[in-house]
């Protein structure tokens, strides 16, 4: 019975928001090898510039994956808790800094770089575009 059992067993289901999140991490480590991260640690500008790429990047993917906001948000501060050792005690307001990134010109070009890198790197299969960020953050 068991080997039956095994044998048809459906695979469990795996969220959308965990599929989201394992995509950001693959496109996340694409990123940062074209990044110097210490520079990056030593500029609070630099870092905000990565985040509000990295959230194009987000919330592309919560558009196609039909997630809601609150499953948006909770895949940035994963982003943010993962990759920039920022507990959601110190994240500050959410809210606050997604719309920074839509209010200062330079971080809204970062944001619509990362869209743009992003839909090419998952649809297109353009594996290098993702270096574009490093070269983004040179200039």
């Amino acid at each position: 019975m068991g080997f039956f059992r095994k044998l048809f067993a459906t695979a469990p289901r795996v969220s959308p928001l965990d599929e989201a999140r394992k995509l950001v991490d693959r496109f996340t480590t694409a990123t940062i090898q074209g990044v110097d991260t210490e520079d990056i640690g030593r500029y609070p500008t630099k870092q905000r510039k990565v985040m509000a790429f990295h959230f194009g990047a987000i919330d592309y993917l919560a558009r196609e994956r039909e997630l809601d906001e609150t499953q948006t948000l909770a895949l940035f501060v994963m982003f943010l808790d993962k990759y920039f050792n920022m507990p959601v005690s110190e994240t500050g307001s959410i809210s606050e800094r997604l719309q920074g990134f839509r209010d200062n010109p330079e971080e809204r070009r970062f944001l619509e770089a990362g869209i743009d890198v992003f839909r090419r790197w998952h649809e297109q299969d353009e594996r290098r575009a993702p270096l574009e960020l490093g070269e983004m953050l040179q200039h």
